[in-house]
């Protein structure tokens, strides 16, 4: 019996780290990526705004 149960509580585990492996790859790294690119652009913008177009 126990074996029966630790081998269904290691399913729930593996289902649960799938399910978190989802969430990172799915949502978290997206949100953070497109977060990040923003963040930068509007750091980049106003920088331009407030300082002028850096000369070359």
């Amino acid at each position: 019996m126990a074996h029966q149960e630790a081998s269904e509580s290691a399913k729930q585990v593996k289902s649960k780290e799938l399910k978190a492996l989802s969430f990172i790859i799915f949502l978290l790294f997206p949100i953070l990526t497109i977060t990040g690119i923003s963040a930068y652009g509007f750091i980049i913008w106003m920088i331009q705004a407030f300082g002028g177009v850096v000369a070359h």
